[in-house]
Order: structure tokens, then sequence, then C-alpha cells
């Protein structure tokens, strides 16, 4: 097929896929986030020997060489709808693209989500390697706190440099951190505003930040963890010149091996391209000449596109077109394909709204009641698919949490399916059956399940299943479908009883989790949450322990009890509650590229949509075909 008909035939296809394909991405964000956008591994809408996340020493590489730019040709002509040669370039397939004149990550709509920027163009100080317990050094080489948490200190690496080939400085820092003072609407300011007192840089490489309270976690925000990092830092020398609130940014000048080489609107793709002038080229010189993010086909289109090696790695899973029924289907007919299933940071679960007008979530008891209808180990093995397993912890299975749990607590408050315990607590708490209704304080047990995803969709399913065995005991569910701007102001006010989506808040550590429950967060119904605590929680242990773990350093060993003091008190109030292990079926195609991560060595987080798939493309190497 020539590459004009090709070009056609993808069009054709994508218009048709469209309206189908969910759009944009969005991460679980920080510890503080009010309204749940999306699972971190899923754009619709994070140890073993007691281990510990660890900084690694910094290799500084020494300044590369010039080199001439990279040319379309020379290689094997472009193929499945590609303006670049197939044997050079790495093909992502994702969500819906719908931005591809602006590249600035502050304002609304500024960016598309996961389009190649944040794998290939942007890079950040640090990223947390989820898969390995570390944390790796990259545009920084370390941070340090002050004793009592009030100061923070990064040096920067002084070898980096923009793709411009302008050094970038704590200049850059300071830029970045009063611009979003300056403007609190710019996404990445709250945590600025919030925190930051004073900014100043003693030299080039170093930037030092005083507090307005202890937090040995700021770090976390230059910090890419959960999907990408929450301060993005911009070139001085090129935004000063611009209105932020308005500058597209095009094309975007960052520190990364890809610079945007063009986008094609009418095929819904980007096209990077690798920089000469790469910063680190002499230690870390990818193997691709060029990046293509492009928008996913219908079903039957990827599956021919996958098998004819013109795509190299797929987002899929439940919802999405390239399915885990489709993957195995294919898997079992091809053998270039790798399929891994990628643990997602977030279990799904359940968040119970304590001021319920129903008085059930007053109580422990009627929370945990809630606990005990929910049949975990069915969800996971026949809603979610890939089958998974329950959830026994309020994070997720990551050699990197190993050291937060605790199997003597676990056994206390243990999370089963057990319909008796439920209706013996209900009958305790006074809620008590007349004929096939229970009701409580005189009136019918009646609540609202509400799930930000469309109906259908597994976290709907999960409501489902908790409504249909509610019903067993007596207790009426309704579970409603409020997709986008409904839902987050339907939770972040507090009209719903139950919310059915994800248990997000453990990044690096749990504090983060127990954070979320703080008592100085607490609005009443009809108040909008805007800092946390949309559950209106009021628990005085949890707040007590989680207040204490705000300002001690998840990284001192010595912090260990306290941090099991709040875990006890987490699972004894249970103010939110897992219900499964959340797995995302990836799938790579080795016919042009080899090193991607498999089941047995997911050596770095391998989501394409990740920040993160940048050090997944430093890996790969051509397979010479």
């Amino acid at each position: 097929m020539s590459k004009d008909r090709s070009f056609a035939r993808r069009t054709f296809l994508l218009s048709l896929a469209a309206s189908a394909v969910s759009a944009g991405l969005a991460s679980c964000g920080s510890s503080n986030a009010t309204t749940p956008t999306t699972g971190a591994a899923a754009p619709q809408p994070t140890t073993a020997g007691g281990g510990t996340i660890s900084t690694v020493a910094a290799t500084l590489p020494p300044k590369a060489a010039p080199t001439s730019a990279p040319v379309v040709g020379g290689g094997q002509a472009p193929s499945g709808g590609l303006p670049t040669p197939r044997n050079q370039t790495l093909v992502g397939e994702t969500v819906k693209m719908q931005i591809f004149d602006s590249f600035n990550p502050f304002i609304p709509n500024g960016e598309q989500g996961n389009s190649g920027l944040a794998q290939g163009a942007r890079e950040c100080m640090f990223y947390a390697n989820f898969m390995t317990d570390k944390i790796v050094p990259w545009l920084a080489t370390k941070y340090e706190y002050n004793a009592d948490f009030t100061q923070m200190t990064i040096t920067l690496n002084p070898n980096v440099k923009w793709s411009d080939g302008q050094p970038y400085t704590s200049d850059d820092v300071l830029f970045t951190l009063d611009l979003l003072t300056k403007n609190p609407q710019f996404t990445g300011s709250s945590v600025v505003t919030t925190w930051v007192e004073s900014a100043t840089a003693p030299d080039k490489s170093t930037f030092v930040l005083k507090l307005k309270k202890p937090n040995p976690r700021y770090h976390y925000n230059f910090v890419a963890r959960i999907s990408d990092v929450a301060i993005k830092i911009v070139p001085k020398h090129i935004w000063e010149k611009q209105d932020a609130g308005t500058f597209k940014n095009n094309p975007p000048i960052y520190t990364g091996p890809y610079v945007l080489d063009r986008t094609i609107p009418e095929q819904f793709m980007y096209v990077w391209k690798k920089n000469p002038e790469y910063w680190n080229k002499a230690n870390d010189d990818p193997k691709p000449q060029y990046l293509v993010w492009r928008q996913t086909l219908p079903a039957d289109a990827i599956v021919q596109d996958f098998q004819r090696g013109n795509v190299d790695a797929v987002l899929g899973g439940q919802g999405y077109t390239f399915d885990y029924p489709l993957q195995q289907a294919v898997k079992n007919s091809y053998k270039n394909m790798i399929q891994v299933s990628f643990l997602d940071p977030c279990p799904r679960g359940l968040w119970l709204n304590q001021d319920s007008p129903s008085g059930l979530f007053q109580t422990a008891e009627g929370r945990r009641a809630i606990s005990y209808m929910l049949d975990r180990d069915t969800i996971a093995k026949t809603i979610w698919q890939p089958p998974t397993t329950g959830a026994k912890y309020p994070w997720a299975d990551w050699k990197a949490n190993q050291k937060w749990q605790d199997a003597t607590i676990m056994k206390k408050y243990e999370l089963t399916f057990d319909m008796k315990q439920a209706e013996q607590l209900l009958d305790g708490l006074g809620a008590t059956k007349n004929g096939d209704v229970r009701q409580l304080n005189g009136k019918p047990l009646a609540l609202t399940v509400i799930t930000p995803v469309a109906v259908g969709l597994p976290e709907y399913q999960i409501a489902q299943a908790l409504a249909g065995n509610a019903k067993k005991l007596g207790i009426d569910m309704q579970v409603k479908s409020l997709v986008g701007t409904a839902f987050g102001d339907a939770y972040n006010n507090g009209q719903y009883d139950i919310s059915s989506h994800w248990l997000c808040g453990v990044g690096l550590d749990p504090g983060e989790l127990y954070n979320q429950f703080e008592t100085q967060y607490y609005q009443p119904i009809g108040t909008r949450t805007t800092q946390g605590n949309a559950t209106r929680s009021k628990l005085p242990d949890l707040d007590a322990i989680a207040t204490q773990l705000d300002a001690v350093s998840p990284e001192d060993p010595k912090n260990k009890p306290l941090f099991d003091q709040g875990f006890e008190a987490f699972m004894k109030e249970l103010p939110a509650m897992p219900s499964i292990q959340t797995l995302y079926p990836l799938v790579y195609n080795d016919t042009y590229w080899k090193g991607w991560p498999t089941q047995d060595d997911q050596y770095s987080v391998p989501a394409m949509w990740w920040a993160h798939f940048r050090l997944i493309i430093s890996k790969l190497e051509a397979t010479g075909k």
C-alpha cells in the first residue's frame, strides 16, 4: 500500500473511532487532590526485606559533541501511514488526541496528554522507579533538608541544557516558581503557593526553598511519581518574553533527547525527532531516531496494524480498543507480541461519606459493614480483565510498598467477604429489618453510589456488585454514572453516600493517603472541598497520627512505628477501602525494537503514558529489520 493510501485509510478509520475513544490523560495526582479524575494507569478518567526508596548517585556526563541533524531517508520506506522510516521510528498508539498546536503545561487544554512530550521531550529532576524501589536522579543530583524540614535544597546537574542549547539552571527554576506564585490559576501553582515562603539560588546549580511549615515530602513535587511530575520547569529565556496565560510554547523547548518535528492533525499524530545536541547523549543515546505518538484505530484495524508491525506500543485494557480478550486472541497467533500486566498504583476502592444523610457511616462499624459486603475475590476474577486479586492493603502491591506492610495489623482488620458479619454489625447499630427493608433511625436505608466512569466499565460494575449484596440485607443502593464535571461536583460537595473509583494517594509513602482524611480539610455537605477530605471525615485518632506523619521523614526507618500506627488507625476507621488490585494489560511489538519490559522483568514503569516511559525508550535496541 502506498504512503498516500495508508494515510487516507488511517484518516478514515480514525474518523470512525474518534467518538468512541476516551479523551485525555490524567494522573491520580498529589495526596491532596480532591477530584479523582482518572485512574493513573487509565487514560479516562503508585519492599522486600525492609528496603527503602533510595537515592542513587548521579553520573555527570561530559559535554556531547554536536552531530548532524537526522534526516528522513536512508532507511526503510515509510509504512503504516508514517512520515518517517519505519525501522527508525518508535510508534505508540493511545487515546483520542485533540490539541496539536500548544504545549503549555499551565493552562486548561494547554497541551495534549500522552502525545510523546513527557516521554521524549520533557524530562524531570528525578524519576521514582517503583519497580526497583529507587529514586533516579536525572536533571538534579540530590535533595536535602534542614533538621526541621522547613528548608529544602536541590542540586541541579550542571551539564543539563535545554534543547536550544541554553543551560538549564536555578534561574529557570526560580522563574517557574515565581510564575506559579503570581498565577494561582495555573496548574501546579497550589503546591507552590501553599508551601513556599521564599525561593533563592546561591548559584546556577542550586536552589533553596524556605517552606511555610515543615514538609519532609516537598521534593515529591520535583519527582516523576504517579504518571508525571507536579511542577514542570520551563526555560526562563523563552517564557519571560511571553504571556504565560496564552503562550502556546510551540515548538516546545525542554531538555529531552527528542524535539518536535511536526504534528499532523488529520492523522491525529505527533512526530518527534532526535536532538543531535542532547545534553546527555554520551551516556544516554536512545536508538529510535523518531517517536510517533498517534491516536489508536478501531479494534479490527488495530489488530491488523499490530500484526503488520506498524505499531510498537499500544494502550490497552477495559474500555479501550485493544482490550484484554482481543490481546489474548492476537497473542495466540502472533509471535512478536509481548504482553505485560502492569500493576496500577491505585487499587480500585470505595470512599464513604461520613456525613451521609443515612447516618450509616458515622461509625466505623457502619463503614466496616460495607466492607464485609464487598466480595473482593469474585470482583477480581469476574469483573476485572485481566483477572487480578482482592486488595488487602490500601496501596499497590509494589516492591516499593512492601516496607509499609504489617501482617499483625492486617490480620486484626482483615478485609473479608462475610455477609453474616455485615448483618450483625448493622443490627448492632440499630439498622434492623422491617420485612425486606432495613431501617436506621426510623427511615429505610437507601444509598446512592456514584462513579466517574461510564455504565458498564469496571468501577460501575463493582458498585453494582456491592448493591446486589446490599439488597440481600435490605439496603437499597442506586448506582449512578457521573462522567466529567458532574462527578467532581457531586464528590467534592459531598452529594453522595458512596463513591466507587480508585483508591489513590500512596505515591511514595502512606502518609500521602492518610493526609486526605485530616480534619483541617473538612467542609460540610454543600461546601466544596479543595484540599482533600471529600469523605467529610472527623476521626480524631487517624487525624492525630496523619498530622504527625506530615512532619516526619518517610525515609527515616525510625519513623516506621508511627507509620504502623497510621495504618492501624486507617484500617480501624475505614473512611475508604480498597476492593481489588488493578492490573492493566500492556502490549509491545518486538518486530523493530527489542529490550521491552517483560512480565518477569519490569525494570521500569512500563506504561507508555507515564513520563517514566522515557527510561524505557533508552533501553530499546533496533532488531535490524
